[in-house]
């Protein structure tokens, strides 16, 4: 009976630990855009541009990105 409870317990360690293992590349997706106005302005530091580029909002170095 306390090798069934074992089981059990390792099974739902394990299968919580894929959830959240999965769940922190839902954290780093970048959103999706069509234009720099599309992107949160509050995705990157003060000393960073926020550019569209290729559908995905990404953070630039000012000046290092021609459109």
């Amino acid at each position: 009976m306390a090798q069934i409870v074992k089981l059990v317990n390792v099974i739902i360690i394990f299968l919580s630990l894929f959830l959240v293992a999965r769940n922190v590349e839902g954290i780093r997706r970048r959103k999706k855009c069509y234009n720099d106005f599309d992107c949160p302005r509050t995705m990157c530091p003060s000393y960073l541009l926020v550019k569209c580029i290729v559908y995905n909002c990404k953070c630039c170095v000012i000046g290092t990105y021609e459109d």
